[in-house]
């Protein structure tokens, strides 16, 4: 397989009629963006009228990481789920321009006008809109994907064809499994020393992690992300996209929710460093928090509004919708944990923490978080409603 660079690219573009479509007449220039973990990925622009689009091209590993090898299959996994999220909620995610399965290539809408979530939220930027578009979202795009609206055969048939074992081992390992016990993949900040030998010896909070890893393992529910946090949440005030979901498989609908929420707690805790005046900071955190609120209640009416709409007629019970986003807000509390351990204890660390030059300060900031961690992992089936989950966070506390 031909490996792309920036003098290629451009080739490969002329090749193809988005230049005509999408991009003018012109001289084309292209950059590698630097921000890319797991694909290539390159910006094309038109330096005459300033025009872009970005192209993605999958290679037999990560390409930050050469020897980790990775399947190409996943390109065409990203393509697959963005076209049906495009059906459900197109104005959240990116335009697709063009997938090409030879190349293992897909070039989509340039959204370089929009800021990370994660970098805007370390910057105590408030996003008036994102709680209402995440909620919609992540309601709209579960619930239609699942067996509640799907057919039983045409919903196994999508199971089969988003199958993504690589992917999902990378998380069983990396969020359910290595973070609870000594393993040389983990790193943390010198000041969490205690709590991380603490964690390793509670074997209660490790069954607990256990029991998310085996619904996570088993639990055909949705088509998730996979991986949803505020680095693959593109935003402006009004504008939110949701992009990268090559790690998307069929699996629990609390997964992305638990995710999302558990970023949003991580923003929370890492303004100990980032809002130094404390009235400042506790206003910010207002904002999180009431965000995190907006969201589910977001989440929920959707979810409520489209079962009403369009349940499928094997469930036969309007009682069953009020216990099923119950579950799912319990489950979510018990995923969030495990995302907040991973970012802090494992190995994937987060920009929120680790922009925090001073170590004794970044690990107050990561404890606050850990604190989260380990009471929504012991109280998450006593949680009946979202208030619960921010309670919990809004009474976090430093631990060291």
């Amino acid at each position: 397989m031909e490996q792309l660079n920036e003098k290629s690219v451009i080739d490969y573009i002329e090749r193809t009629d988005l230049r005509d479509r999408y991009l003018g007449m012109g001289e084309l220039k292209a950059n590698i963006i630097a921000e890319g973990n797991v694909n290539l990925i390159f910006r094309v622009e038109n330096l005459s009228n300033g025009r872009s689009i970005i192209l993605k091209q999958a290679l037999p590993y990560a390409w930050r990481y050469p020897d980790f090898k990775m399947p190409v299959d996943r390109q065409r996994i990203e393509y697959e789920v963005l076209k049906i999220e495009s059906k459900y909620v197109p104005e959240h995610v990116p335009e697709i321009y063009l997938y090409d399965d030879n190349f293992h290539v897909l070039i989509i809408e340039d959204l370089g006008n929009l800021q990370i979530m994660r970098e805007a939220l370390i910057e105590g930027k408030v996003l008036p809109k994102v709680a209402e578009h995440i909620g919609t979202f992540m309601a709209r795009t579960l619930f239609y994907t699942s067996d509640l609206y799907l057919p039983s055969g045409e919903k196994k048939e999508m199971v089969a064809k988003f199958l993504n074992p690589v992917l999902c081992k990378v998380q069983e390992d990396l969020v359910f499994t290595q973070p609870y016990m000594e393993h040389p993949n983990n790193r943390w900040s010198k000041p969490l020393e205690s709590i991380v030998k603490r964690i390793y010896a509670d074997d209660e909070l490790r069954s607990e992690i256990m029991f998310f890893k085996d619904l996570y393992m088993t639990k055909t529910e949705a088509l998730i992300h996979n991986d949803l946090h505020t680095g693959s949440i593109m935003v402006d005030e009004n504008t939110t996209k949701v992009i990268d979901p090559e790690f998307a498989f069929y699996g629990p609908m609390a997964h992305d929710i638990g995710t999302y929420f558990a970023n949003l707690v991580i923003a929370y805790a890492a303004q100990e460093a980032h809002r130094i005046d404390g009235k400042e900071r506790n206003l910010y955190r207002q904002w999180i928090l009431l965000s995190f609120e907006k969201t589910w209640q977001v989440f929920e009416e959707e979810f409520f509004k489209v079962w009403e709409k369009d349940i499928n007629e094997q469930w036969p019970s309007k009682m069953y919708a009020e216990k099923y986003v119950k579950r799912l807000l319990k489950e979510s509390a018990g995923f969030g944990a495990a995302e907040i351990f991973r970012r802090t204890i494992g190995m994937a660390h987060v920009h929120d923490f680790w922009t925090i030059k001073d170590e004794y300060l970044r690990a107050r900031a990561e404890s606050v978080a850990l604190d989260v961690a380990m009471q929504w992992i012991r109280l998450w089936r006593s949680f009946e409603k979202i208030q619960d989950l921010t309670k919990v966070v809004q009474d976090s506390k430093p631990l060291v």
